[in-house]
């Protein structure tokens, strides 16, 4: 199968996700920019997950998985979907994803690209867990297997990980321009009881260890008293919520911080904060960054990843170095003590972030991977 070309379309990607991040984001763009362009897919899912419904409710096509992802048989399942649905291509998000993909694809012999959105050793600190992620990349470059890297962070990943540069295709994830909101939103503010003399940060991001949230927490505590309008939204869910919010009472934090969860309306919610904020310990280049800055707000990160390699210090974002809590403060202070450069900032990073990543560009440089095309190594120099 090496360097083989497909010439007719049909594209089944998989997404074992159990939760909605911005993997599942660049999923759900890449069926909807398939879809607009006529190309046949489909999206494998985990029956009911996040990802299942929202394909639903968007009327893009799903594929529903009816075992867990640590089962066997999701392979075979795989498998005969593949020969079924006659897919000359699977395109495998997430580590999972990957691994019953590959076995899917050595069984019906159909090319494999491998869409990669972290750095899966550093995300999870060098642990077994990590490791063992990492290995599921070493098998896959075992065998003809193509690679989406969606930042330069990831891409030298890749390359520190053994995978050949000519495997390896840089394609940035796509800016979506913000959704409409409705003709009388809701006030979330007046909803949490904060008024509008309020100064909101916004985090969204899973809530896991990696995204360093409680780092962030911390520098609250040094800034709330010199600064008391000073808020702290959180949206998103996951593993370390509880340990967050123990930390948040701990730290007397409640009146000002709130936790969330999930949302599904978060275009609504954005345009209502002073901020933006994703002090993550590794990153690639997160979707969550890229909705903030199309919101022309202003971004306080961590110097890691995709975020280091995109952003500038204090010409595009305000920068952290990871697990920094006293830089976090620093950044925070700035931020409101700096009302008009915080908003020059914003404006760089959203003028920066419209002119970079168009979804039109990333749908054609993604097709040409899964074309097989002998240009693979595409960059957003072009």
């Amino acid at each position: 199968m090496k360097n083989a070309k497909i010439s007719n379309d049909k594209i089944l990607i998989i997404d074992l996700a159990k939760r909605f991040g911005g993997a599942e984001v660049r999923v759900q763009d890449t069926a909807t920019l398939l879809a607009q362009r006529g190309v046949p897919y489909a999206v494998a899912v985990l029956n009911d997950s996040p990802l299942h419904r929202r394909l639903d409710a968007a009327g893009l096509t799903a594929l529903p998985v009816p075992y867990l992802r640590s089962d066997p048989r999701t392979a075979i399942f795989l498998a005969r979907a593949i020969r079924r649905g006659e897919f000359s291509v699977v395109d495998a998000h997430n580590v999972q994803s990957q691994f019953w993909g590959f076995w899917a694809t050595k069984i019906t012999r159909v090319p494999m690209v491998a869409t990669v959105h972290s750095a899966y050793r550093l995300e999870h600190g060098g642990s077994r867990k990590g490791m063992a992620y990492e290995a599921v990349l070493k098998l896959l470059n075992t065998t003809d297997t193509r690679f989406i890297a969606v930042s330069e962070a990831v891409e030298t990943y890749l390359r520190n990980t053994g995978i050949p540069a000519t495997k390896i295709a840089l394609i940035h994830n796509s800016l979506r321009p913000p959704a409409e909101s409705p003709a009388d939103p809701p006030d979330f503010r007046r909803q949490l009881g904060w008024g509008d003399d309020a100064w909101i940060m916004a985090v969204v991001a899973r809530l896991e260890p990696v995204k360093g949230i409680a780092h962030l927490l911390d520098a609250l505590a040094t800034v709330r008293d010199t600064h008391p309008r000073l808020r702290l939204l959180i949206i998103g869910d996951g593993r370390e919520r509880t340990a967050l919010e123990t930390q948040t009472q701990a730290l007397g934090l409640t009146e000002i911080v709130h936790f969330a969860g999930f949302r599904n309306d978060v275009a609504t919610i954005l345009p209502q904060c002073n901020a933006f904020c994703l002090p993550s310990l590794s990153e690639g280049l997160p979707y969550a960054l890229l909705e903030a800055a199309a919101q022309k707000l202003p971004l306080l990160v961590s110097a890691v990843g995709g975020m280091a390699t995109l952003l500038e210090d204090r010409r595009t974002a305000t920068f952290a170095p990871p697990a920094d809590s006293t830089a976090l403060a620093d950044g925070l202070r700035w931020l409101m003590d700096n009302p008009a450069r915080a908003a020059e900032l914003g404006t760089a990073a959203y003028r920066l972030v419209n002119e970079k990543f168009n979804p039109d560009d990333m749908i054609r440089r993604v097709l040409a991977v899964y074309r097989g095309s002998d240009e693979l190594r595409v960059t957003n120099s072009e």
